[in-house]
Protein backbone atom coordinates (compact mmCIF):
# COMPACT_ATOMS: atom_id res chain seq x y z
CA UNK A 1 0.00 0.00 0.00
CA UNK A 2 1.58 3.47 -1.25
CA UNK A 3 0.81 6.03 0.04
CA UNK A 4 -0.06 9.13 -2.01
CA UNK A 5 2.61 12.34 -1.69
CA UNK A 6 0.84 15.25 -0.23
CA UNK A 7 -1.73 13.37 1.88
CA UNK A 8 -2.25 13.68 5.23
CA UNK A 9 -1.56 10.41 6.58
CA UNK A 10 2.14 10.62 4.71
CA UNK A 11 2.56 13.59 6.42
CA UNK A 12 1.74 12.58 9.76
CA UNK A 13 4.04 9.33 9.44
CA UNK A 14 6.75 11.47 8.21
CA UNK A 15 5.75 14.16 11.16
CA UNK A 16 6.57 11.49 13.60
CA UNK A 17 10.07 10.93 12.35
CA UNK A 18 10.71 14.59 12.91
CA UNK A 19 9.09 14.73 16.27
CA UNK A 20 11.70 11.98 17.51
CA UNK A 21 14.65 13.69 15.36
CA UNK A 22 13.59 17.21 16.99
CA UNK A 23 13.09 15.51 20.60
CA UNK A 24 16.89 14.09 20.32
CA UNK A 25 18.19 17.22 19.33
CA UNK A 26 16.43 18.77 22.33
CA UNK A 27 17.48 16.40 24.55
CA UNK A 28 21.59 16.35 23.34
CA UNK A 29 21.07 20.52 23.90
CA UNK A 30 19.87 20.09 27.42
CA UNK A 31 22.50 17.40 28.01
CA UNK A 32 25.33 19.93 26.97
CA UNK A 33 24.39 23.32 28.20
CA UNK A 34 24.20 24.59 31.74
CA UNK A 35 20.51 24.05 33.34
CA UNK A 36 19.70 26.99 35.10
CA UNK A 37 18.68 30.38 34.21
CA UNK A 38 17.84 30.72 30.32
CA UNK A 39 19.53 27.75 29.20
CA UNK A 40 16.64 25.53 28.84
CA UNK A 41 15.02 27.85 26.76
CA UNK A 42 18.50 28.48 24.60
CA UNK A 43 18.10 24.21 24.20
CA UNK A 44 14.68 24.47 23.18
CA UNK A 45 15.89 27.10 20.56
CA UNK A 46 18.31 25.39 19.21
CA UNK A 47 16.66 22.04 18.77
CA UNK A 48 13.17 23.94 17.64
CA UNK A 49 15.87 25.91 15.01
CA UNK A 50 17.38 22.83 13.66
CA UNK A 51 14.75 20.26 14.03
CA UNK A 52 12.15 22.76 11.32
CA UNK A 53 15.49 22.80 9.27
CA UNK A 54 14.84 18.76 8.99
CA UNK A 55 12.08 18.74 9.18
CA UNK A 56 11.85 20.74 5.81
CA UNK A 57 13.65 18.66 4.06
CA UNK A 58 11.71 15.02 5.18
CA UNK A 59 8.41 17.10 4.42
CA UNK A 60 9.96 18.08 1.39
CA UNK A 61 10.88 15.19 -0.24
CA UNK A 62 8.93 12.33 1.51
CA UNK A 63 5.61 14.14 2.49
CA UNK A 64 5.48 16.11 -0.67
CA UNK A 65 8.19 15.49 -2.66
CA UNK A 66 8.22 18.88 -3.84
CA UNK A 67 10.19 20.55 -7.14
CA UNK A 68 9.84 24.04 -5.99
CA UNK A 69 13.28 26.20 -5.34
CA UNK A 70 14.34 25.90 -1.89
CA UNK A 71 14.48 29.65 -2.05
CA UNK A 72 10.81 29.98 -2.01
CA UNK A 73 10.20 26.66 0.25
CA UNK A 74 12.88 26.99 2.97
CA UNK A 75 11.65 30.62 4.16
CA UNK A 76 7.95 29.88 3.47
CA UNK A 77 8.08 26.74 5.77
CA UNK A 78 10.50 28.82 8.30
CA UNK A 79 7.89 31.30 8.43
CA UNK A 80 5.14 28.76 8.22
CA UNK A 81 7.09 26.88 11.33
CA UNK A 82 7.48 30.45 13.32
CA UNK A 83 3.86 31.50 13.21
CA UNK A 84 2.98 27.46 14.62
CA UNK A 85 5.41 28.08 17.01
CA UNK A 86 3.89 31.68 18.49
CA UNK A 87 0.04 30.35 17.85
CA UNK A 88 0.96 27.22 19.78
CA UNK A 89 2.29 27.90 22.74
CA UNK A 90 0.25 30.92 22.64
CA UNK A 91 -2.60 27.98 22.94
CA UNK A 92 -0.62 26.27 25.31
CA UNK A 93 -0.01 29.11 28.04
CA UNK A 94 -4.35 29.91 27.69
CA UNK A 95 -4.77 26.21 28.12
CA UNK A 96 -2.87 25.70 30.64
CA UNK A 97 -2.51 28.47 33.01
CA UNK A 98 -5.79 30.35 31.82
CA UNK A 99 -8.32 27.41 31.81
CA UNK A 100 -6.13 24.98 34.04
CA UNK A 101 -6.75 21.87 31.81
CA UNK A 102 -3.77 19.16 32.05
CA UNK A 103 -0.45 19.85 30.28
CA UNK A 104 -0.64 16.79 28.36
CA UNK A 105 -4.11 16.96 27.56
CA UNK A 106 -3.08 19.96 25.88
CA UNK A 107 -0.51 18.89 24.61
CA UNK A 108 -1.72 16.68 22.82
CA UNK A 109 -4.92 18.84 21.45
CA UNK A 110 -2.64 21.55 20.83
CA UNK A 111 -0.07 19.82 18.75
CA UNK A 112 -2.77 17.77 17.33
CA UNK A 113 -4.56 21.46 15.64
CA UNK A 114 -1.05 22.81 15.08
CA UNK A 115 0.04 20.09 13.24
CA UNK A 116 -3.27 19.99 11.10
CA UNK A 117 -2.71 23.71 10.82
CA UNK A 118 1.09 23.47 9.60
CA UNK A 119 -0.17 20.47 6.89
CA UNK A 120 -2.50 22.81 5.32
CA UNK A 121 0.17 25.84 4.92
CA UNK A 122 2.78 23.59 3.91
CA UNK A 123 0.13 22.06 1.51
CA UNK A 124 -1.12 25.09 0.06
CA UNK A 125 1.70 27.50 0.27
CA UNK A 126 5.07 26.48 0.78
CA UNK A 127 4.76 22.71 -1.58
CA UNK A 128 1.73 23.74 -3.71
CA UNK A 129 2.94 22.71 -7.30
CA UNK A 130 2.53 25.63 -9.67
CA UNK A 131 2.31 25.58 -13.42
CA UNK A 132 4.93 27.63 -15.38
CA UNK A 133 3.15 26.95 -18.30
CA UNK A 134 1.38 29.17 -20.34
CA UNK A 135 -2.24 28.99 -20.63
CA UNK A 136 -3.09 27.24 -24.13
CA UNK A 137 -5.68 29.32 -27.06
CA UNK A 138 -8.15 26.55 -26.41
CA UNK A 139 -9.09 27.22 -23.23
Amino acid sequence: MVIEHGSFPRYVMTAMVNFVAFYALWEISVFLLPDENYWPTVAWAIAWFLGSLQAHWTHRIWTFDSDRDIKWTIPTTMALYIIGGVGSTACYYIGTVSWGLNERIVFLVNSSLWGFLNYLGQREIAFKEVSTSLPSDNE
